[in-house]
C-alpha cells in the first residue's frame, strides 16, 4: 500500500506535491527535518518535535502533508517563533517484531518506541546548535504518533516539557501482551520458511535478509504494535489506571503541560479496519459480538440501544452508528479521560471544522483532518471561513509551545475546551463545560456513572469486535 497516496487521496481528500520515496532501510531511514526559521535569532527558540502516526505500519517525516515549514513560517509572522522537527521511526516487523528468543539474545523490541526516545534525547543534546531551546520541547503526535507521545511519559528521564494528543491514546491504541507478539513472531517465522530452523539460524535470517523482502513477506494482518515488556511500556494504560497515573507514570510530573483532543468523526476511520467488509449484518455481528464479550447482557443492551444499532436499520446505518459509538470510546472518552488526570495544566479540543473536499467523508471532521489543517499545506484548497480554523489552530499550538496559555485551561469537575470550526458559525470558540450538544454525546459518561458499564471492558470488547470475535 502507498501509505502517503491513502492519507491524502483517501482519509484527506485532498493531494498536495509528492516527493520519491527513498529506498527502504533498517536504519538509514532514523532521520529527522529540521525547519528553522528565517529570522534573527536573539534568543534560543522553543522546539515543536512532531512524530507521525499512521498504526506503527507506515508514515513518514517526509511526507508534504505533515511538512512543517508553513507552521514555523506562521509562527513568524505571529510574533511566536518555533523550529520545527518531524522525526523517522522504525515501523511495522522492522519496529516491533518481537520474542523470547530473540530478547534472550539481546534484542529488547519495542524499536518504535526506542527510537523516538533516541530522536527526543539527540534533539535535546543538540538542538543548541540550530538555535533551539533544549528545554522548551513541545512533542505533539497524530493518531499513532498521539499513542507515542503519550507512550514516552514512562520514561523516567524527562524527554520533553509539553506534550500535545492529537486524536490517539495507549487506550485507544493498546500494547500487545507477550502472548501475542508470539503469535505474530510465529506468523513472520512461518512465512520466511524458517519453522524448523535452529533459534541461531532463524535469527541470523531476521538479522541479514533484506528489508524489502522482510516487509513484503510479511502479512498485513500480523499485529506489530508496542508491546508490554516491563521497560519501555510497563504496562498498558487504562481508563482505571489513569485515576492514579500520577504516581504511576513519571512524565505525569516532568511534563509540566498536556494539550489533548479529538475530530469528531475519529471513528470512521476505523472502517478500514476490516469493519466495512463485514458490513452485510453488521448489527447482528456486533450484537453478537458485544454480548459475548461483556460480563453483563444489560451492558450490550444499553449500548445497542443508546447508539440505535438494530437490525431494523440498513447496514449503512448500522455502520454509521457503529462507528459513532468507536468514535467515543476509542477517541472521544480516552481524550477526556486523561485531560481530566492530567496533575498539571491540560488543555482540551475538539476539532469540528467538516472536510471540504469531494469524497466519501466530505462535510465531516475525520481522522486527520486536524493534521492537514495543522500544517498549513492546503490553505490554497480551503475557503476564507475554512482557512481561518486551519490558521486559528496553528497559532494556538504554536502559543501553547512558546509556554503561553492558548485557553483556559481543562477544569476537572467543570470542564472546559476550545473548539475549532464549524466554520459557517466560527473559526474557534472556547465552550465552558462539556460539549454535550455540540456535535459530542454524553452517552458513554452517563451509562458509567449509572454504573451500567465498565469503560475498560467496553474498550476491549470494541478491540474484539475489530479483530473479529
Amino acid at each position: 500500500m502507498d501509505g502517503c497516496a491513502f492519507e491524502q487521496s483517501v482519509l484527506i481528500q485532498q493531494n498536495i506535491d509528492t516527493p520519491p520515496s527513498p529506498p527502504m532501510s533498517g536504519l538509514e531511514s532514523l532521520n529527522l527535518n529540521i525547519t528553522v526559521p528565517d529570522i534573527e535569532n536573539r534568543k534560543p527558540l522553543p522546539v515543536m518535535v512532531f512524530i507521525h502516526g499512521g498504526g506503527y505500519m507506515m508514515g513518514a517525516n517526509y511526507w508534504p502533508h505533515y511538512d512543517m515549514t508553513r507552521l514555523v513560517k506562521l509562527s513568524v509572522e505571529v510574533g511566536l517563533p518555533v523550529i520545527g522537527i518531524n522525526i523517522n521511526y522504525r515501523l511495522g516487523v522492522l519496529g516491533n517484531l518481537t520474542s523470547e528468543e530473540l530478547r534472550k539474545a539481546g534484542y529488547p523490541g519495542n524499536n518504535s518506541l526506542r527510537d523516538q526516545k533516541c530522536a527526543l534525547q539527540w534533539i535535546q543534546k543538540h538542538i543548541a546548535g540550530f538555535g533551539g531551546d533544549s528545554s522548551e520541547l513541545t512533542v505533539l503526535g497524530e493518531s499513532a504518533g498521539a499513542v507515542s507521545v503519550l507512550n514516552q511519559l514512562f520514561s523516567k528521564e524527562p524527554l520533553f516539557k509539553r506534550a500535545i494528543s492529537m486524536s490517539g491514546t495507549p487506550v485507544m491504541l493498546k500494547p500487545l501482551p507477550l502472548p501475542v507478539t508470539e503469535m505474530a513472531y510465529g506468523m513472520i517465522i512461518k512465512e520466511l520458511g524458517l519453522e524448523n530452523a535452529s533459534v541461531a539460524e532463524r535469527i541470523e535470517r531476521l538479522l541479514t535478509i533484506d528489508p524489502d523482502e522482510l516487509v513484503t513477506k510479511t502479512p498485513f494482518t500480523v499485529p506489530l504494535v508496542p508491546f508490554i515488556d516491563g521497560d519501555i511500556v510497563p504496562f498498558a494504560t487504562t481508563f482505571e489506571g489513569l485515576n492514579s497515573a500520577t504516581s504511576t507514570v513519571p512524565g505525569f510530573k516532568w511534563c509540566t503541560e498536556l494539550m489533548i483532543g479529538d475530530s469528531k468523526h475519529d471513528g470512521t476511520v476505523d472502517a478500514f479496519k476490516g469493519i466495512s467488509a463485514r458490513k452485510a449484518g453488521i448489527a447482528s455481528a456486533f450484537r453478537i459480538s458485544l454480548t459475548k464479550n461483556l460480563s453483563r447482557p444489560t451492558a450490550a443492551e444499553a449500548i445497542l440501544k443508546a447508539y440505535d444499532i438494530t437490525t431494523s436499520n440498513s447496514d449503512d446505518t448500522a455502520l454509521k452508528n457503529i462507528l459513532a459509538f468507536a468514535n467515543d470510546i476509542a477517541y472521544y472518552a480516552p481524550a477526556q479521560a486523561f485531560a481530566r488526570s492530567w496533575p498539571g495544566n491540560a488543555y482540551y479540543y475538539h476539532f469540528d471544522e467538516p472536510n471540504p473536499w469531494d469524497g466519501a467523508f466530505k462535510g465531516y471532521a475525520t481522522h486527520l483532518l486536524d493534521a492537514a489543517f495543522l500544517f498549513q499545506g492546503y490553505n490554497e484548497k480551503m475557503s476564507p471561513e475554512t482557512r481561518e480554523v486551519a490558521i486559528s489552530l496553528a497559532k494556538d499550538f504554536v502559543k501553547f509551545a512558546n509556554g503561553e496559555v492558548p485557553w483556559r485551561q481543562f477544569d476537572k469537575e467543570k470542564g472546559g475546551l476550545k473548539r475549532f470550526g464549524p466554520s459557517e458559525t466560527v473559526a474557534s470558540t472556547y465552550v465552558e463545560g462539556n460539549s454535550w450538544g455540540e456535535g459530542r454525546r454524553d452517552t458513554l459518561f452517563k451509562l458509567k456513572k449509572e454504573g451500567v458499564i465498565d469503560l475498560d471492558e467496553l474498550s476491549k470488547a470494541w478491540d474484539a469486535f475489530i479483530a473479529g470475535q
